[in-house]
């Protein structure tokens, strides 16, 4: 029997959130990119804070309240995965665990990123003085990053024992299709939820254009070299 447990917002969420860390991943070691890799991290940290809200207000499966986080539970997931699997139409204990890592780690890549352009006078927070140091922003958002990539990495090595193992269960398509096949209530949407998801992924996409053509950013190495060469002048005089 199919049912309907990913709606299509929290689909659209899930490949936006992908593409926006994978774009962010990429560019981040160019400096010349850095006002596309800031944009799409803008994009990324507003998808998080809609999946936050949409944890409280979204529909049975994406709400908070139907992830299982007792260890209890995960034991016997890792014990037996397929018994285990069956028993959460949702999100398994397994899944719980890394999705709740990676959207409160993504969360904190986000602040950091924001408060290291504004720690240096740029960026669309810049306003925001926390008064730490760049140097300790970016050790907490490179750590963030690659505790995001371990838990993507796990993320991924139980979507293929899954799709090995249970592929009947169909898991890993289901966030194509919103459907497996297993007995289960199917997922809906109200009206107002329906309106959430409709202005959550608009404003995530109108932030990354807005964030392009408004802030105008100045990498670090570009900075330096304008100071070494302003002193160079100085000197000559």
């Amino acid at each position: 029997m199919k049912t309907y447990i990913w709606t299509l917002p929290t689909r659209i969420f899930h490949w936006l959130l992908v593409a926006g860390m994978v774009v962010a991943y990429v560019v981040s070691e160019e400096d010349e990119l850095l006002n596309i890799h800031s944009s799409v991290g803008y994009m990324v940290g507003v998808l998080i804070a809609f999946r936050i809200i949409w944890g409280f207000f979204g529909p049975k499966y994406s709400r908070f309240t139907d992830f299982s986080f007792g260890l209890k539970a995960l034991k016997a997931f890792i014990t037996d995965m397929k018994t285990s699997k069956s028993q959460h139409a949702g999100h398994n204990p397994g899944a719980s665990f890394v999705m709740f890592g990676i959207i409160i780690c993504t969360l904190l890549i986000v602040v950091s990123g924001a408060l290291l352009l504004a720690a240096d006078g740029q960026g669309l927070f810049r306003s925001i003085q926390i008064g730490m140091s760049s140097d300790t922003l970016k050790e907490i958002h490179e750590i963030a990053v690659n505790i995001v990539i371990v838990l993507v990495i796990l993320h991924l090595i139980g979507n293929t024992v899954d799709f090995i193992f249970n592929r009947q269960a169909g898991t890993l398509t289901s966030m194509f299709t919103g459907y497996k096949n297993m007995t289960a209530e199917s997922a809906s949407l109200n009206t107002f939820q329906k309106v959430l998801a409709t202005m959550g992924i608009i404003a995530a996409l109108i932030i990354v254009p807005y964030s392009l053509t408004t802030q105008k950013l100045t990498p670090q190495s570009e900075k330096n070299e304008l100071h070494e060469n302003g002193s160079s002048e100085d000197e000559d005089d």
